[in-house]
């Protein structure tokens, strides 16, 4: 899975490059912050001794940063990178505070992005947007009163990701935008090992919905 991810980015990172060489750099390329709020559905947790815990999350922060080229007045391409955080809220409907205990997870995804921009009326674009790419994902716990000499644990993945983004921008000058815009953030299960648990946990493909706010500048 890994190498066909590689094969894929590294694909359209060649029809990017080409088409940066291909056209007059001038006012094309851009660069784009954005952050907001993200909520996360549901998840069902696995344990490695058999348990399935369902997983409900407070709602949390992402923020990205891109480097973008406008192909023509329709069409871009991106390289995206940024962190996703949330919290988890409650474990089988019990709350994780009552135990002293909070589980944060950490998204950083790493995409590119094909993007279609629509001119509305005079300085309003709005525009549609697809990725792949990958995410890292980091679990930590602070395991409170379950362990009083190392409570803390932490560990990592990798796995494949996809994008999904619509939104809505407004020209205040030549150079400088700003907007509002949605994104869908869809990635295979992940799976951290906390080893003084013992114990692997896992979960089903993730899915984040943010709403952002952001900041566009063409150089």
């Amino acid at each position: 899975m890994k190498t066909i991810n590689y094969s894929v980015i590294g694909a359209v990172l060649v029809l990017f490059v080409g088409y940066a060489g291909a056209a007059d750099s001038t006012q094309n390329w851009y660069f784009n912050a954005d952050a907001g709020s993200v909520f996360r559905p549901d998840t069902i947790l696995h344990g490695s001794f058999g348990s399935t815990d369902h997983t409900t999350y407070n709602p949390g922060i992402r923020a990205d940063i891109t480097l973008g080229y406008n192909i023509n007045n329709s069409w871009a391409v991106e390289l995206s990178t940024g962190v996703i955080w949330n919290t988890v809220n409650k474990v089988d409907g019990v709350p994780l505070s009552s135990f002293n205990e909070t589980f944060d997870t950490y998204l950083i995804p790493n995409l590119v992005n094909v993007v279609y921009k629509i001119p509305i009326k005079h300085s309003w674009n709005s525009y549609v947007g697809v990725g792949v790419g990958s995410v890292v994902s980091i679990a930590s716990i602070h395991a409170g009163n379950y362990m009083a000499g190392n409570p803390d644990l932490s560990d990592s993945d990798f796995t494949f990701a996809y994008q999904a983004e619509a939104g809505l921008d407004y020209s205040l000058t030549k150079n400088i935008s700003i907007g509002v815009g949605y994104k869908f953030l869809g990635m295979l299960g992940q799976s951290w090992y906390m080893k003084s648990f013992h114990n692997r946990l896992s979960t089903d493909a993730i899915y984040t919905h943010a709403i952002l706010v952001n900041l566009s500048w063409k150089f």
